[in-house]
């Protein structure tokens, strides 16, 4: 690692929003550190600056209150399988702490790093965009909420300006009838590597599907939502030949790339075997 640049810890979060805002698109936040140091050894960003973000007590938090789950940017994974309010408010989130590899990286990586990072085969945004989350950003000026689906722009591109902090994730307190899952298919290596995932989210009343959400990860620039796929559930009974109309709606609407992970038509392939285990799994919790 041949980058030279100036540490700084900042002990508030607007002092940190301050100093990102001030120093400009030469600073990065560091939060665990298991992309920005694996890039910079690798030469793929210079910073000028790094600012920690270690001290913010205010992204550390997991609170549940009234069925309403607001998990702190700086939350590893290993705190999110190890609490209980989020096994008994959103227990679907615990399906993508594999996705984090290694415990030494679950013990390190955070929840927010893993969805500022805006890499495609991220685990926890398609969860996170059919629960019908909120990111909480803070700036120099002011703190505002958007759809959490809003948050990402392209690959490795979120809406960020200079000196703007993800502080937290609000997750809706979930309703009666509801579940969801996430399934992905991935190879290990020295980690695991999502090649394909998606994430369903299903509320059934009466015997029928009255609300669905899906969600595809790995096989689009961002986290993919896919209408078709959802019209295929809605309004009709969850059986055999609806999951199956669904997944493969989800299929058509991927649109991978090939790679050393796997070629284009394998990822389609993927993506229609996990739409129909992410719904099963979804249906079994909803009931």
């Amino acid at each position: 690692m041949d980058s030279s640049f100036e540490y700084h810890r900042p002990a508030s979060l607007s002092e940190a929003c301050e100093l990102l805002s001030r120093l400009g698109p030469q600073a990065l936040p560091l939060a665990g550190g298991t992309d920005i140091l694996v890039d910079l050894r690798r030469g793929a960003r210079d910073p000028q600056h790094l600012v920690s973000l270690a001290d913010l007590k205010e992204l550390q938090q997991i609170v549940l209150e009234d069925g309403e789950l607001r998990i702190g940017a700086l939350v590893t994974p290993a705190r999110l399988e190890a609490s209980g309010a989020v096994g008994s408010a959103r227990p679907e989130l615990l399906d993508t702490v594999e996705g984090f590899g290694t415990p030494q990286v679950r013990h390190r990586a955070t929840v927010g790093g893993n969805l500022c990072s805006a890499a495609s085969c991220g685990d926890l945004a398609p969860l996170l965009v059919v629960l019908g989350a909120r990111a909480v950003v803070a700036g120099p000026k002011e703190r505002r909420e958007l759809p959490l689906e809003a948050l990402f722009r392209d690959h490795r591109r979120t809406v960020l300006e200079p000196g703007q902090i993800l502080v937290e994730v609000v997750v809706p307190a979930r309703g009666s009838g509801e579940g969801a899952a996430y399934r992905a298919f991935g190879l290990r290596a020295a980690v695991f590597i999502t090649v394909a995932g998606v994430a369903a989210f299903l509320r059934l009343e009466d015997g029928l599907c009255r609300a669905a959400r899906i969600a595809l990860g790995a096989v689009a620039p961002t986290p993919v939502r896919v209408p078709a796929a959802e019209g295929r559930l809605v309004g009709g009974p969850l059986d055999e030949a609806a999951i199956g109309e669904a997944a493969r709606a989800a299929r058509e609407a991927a649109a991978p790339i090939s790679d050393v992970r796997g070629s284009a038509e394998h990822r389609r392939e993927l993506v229609e075997a996990m739409c129909a285990r992410a719904l099963r799994a979804a249906e079994e919790r909803a009931r």
